[in-house]
């Protein structure tokens, strides 16, 4: 059985900052961790060593893919809502 290798933190940012940004994630990301391009973009190709999960931008982009994940809750919630109000006896 092959196990597979645990992720990195630059795996992890990848996997974060395009699942809340799409495929052209750096510059959102960048944006919403207040942080230059640049550096994201050196932490997403492994070239800061102190990039890790001990580093705060990782406790701040957890926080930030639970903002988000509230945010698209509560949109998801209020369009059911409204699709509710507005669909009633229309079908």
């Amino acid at each position: 059985m092959n196990k597979q290798p645990e992720p990195t933190a630059a795996d992890m940012l990848n996997a974060v900052g395009r699942a809340l940004y799409g495929n052209d994630w750096t510059a959102g990301l960048a944006a919403g961790l207040g942080v230059e391009r640049e550096t994201v973009r050196s932490w997403r190709r492994g070239h800061d060593a102190r990039f890790g999960p001990g580093h705060g931008a990782m406790d701040d982009l957890l926080a930030l893919a639970e903002r988000r994940s509230e945010e698209t809750a509560r949109a998801r919630d209020e369009l059911r809502d409204w699709l509710r109000r507005n669909r009633a006896g229309n079908g």
